[in-house]
């Protein structure tokens, strides 16, 4: 079962949890769940991936994600939106097939929103991308700071908004937030223009530079 939040992200923020020094976790349907360990099934999708995608096709995505997330956390000065950072920079070593592992990552995670909340994607292009090491044709990500509003010690991900056109979803958005950085996943059919899409990035842009996105609050 994967993670709703990175476990290598809660462990950078908050450390090794025990049943005498909980995390607490909330859903819009529950709050304060304490958790004593970064292994609890509360912290994990219902679903389930087969142990080889897990684990050997999808690492080098967690290590791409787990290395992003560190290196622009620790960012000094912090980021702020406007702001353009260079993907060369956090990852020296070729950083498109690095970025492109970051997308995928997303992918995995997106999946199992999909699966667990019944969206109305089809979850196919997300496996065969996956499986393929491709970029999903529609789904794009949006980096920047934590929302003022927000708190800072926090990380995990929101619910998924949907617009549908007829019984088709035509738009799907939702954030993964820790710490001081949030990332807005959003899935868009072609020739769909929202908001949100606006400085967002792909891995066909390239990997020059990416700015970061000025988010309001998430609640």
């Amino acid at each position: 079962r994967e993670h709703r939040a990175k476990a290598s992200d809660l462990l950078s923020l908050f450390g090794l949890p025990s049943q005498k020094n909980p995390l607490y976790f909330h859903t819009d349907k529950r709050r304060n769940r304490r958790v004593g360990s970064l292994k609890s099934d509360i912290l994990k999708f219902s679903n389930r991936i087969c142990e080889k995608c897990n684990s050997a096709t999808t690492q080098p995505h967690d290590y791409a994600w787990q290395h992003f997330s560190e290196t622009v956390r620790a960012r000094v000065p912090a980021i702020a939106p406007g702001i353009y950072l260079r993907p060369s920079r956090i990852f020296p070593y070729n950083a498109r097939a690095a970025m492109l592992n970051v997308h995928l990552y997303f992918l995995k995670l997106f999946g199992c929103q999909i699966i667990e909340g019944g969206t109305p994607i089809d979850i196919e292009p997300f496996a065969r991308a996956i499986l393929n090491g491709r970029a999903h044709d529609d789904v794009y990500l949006g980096f920047g700071p934590t929302p003022p509003g927000d708190p800072a010690n926090m990380a995990g991900g929101s619910d998924v908004q949907v617009a549908k056109l007829g019984d088709k979803c035509a738009f799907a958005t939702w954030f993964y937030e820790v710490g001081n950085l949030s990332v807005n996943i959003m899935y868009a059919m072609p020739g769909e223009r929202r908001e949100g899409l606006v400085d967002a990035w792909h891995p066909r842009l390239g990997c020059k530079r990416i700015k970061m996105k000025d988010f309001k609050s998430h609640e």
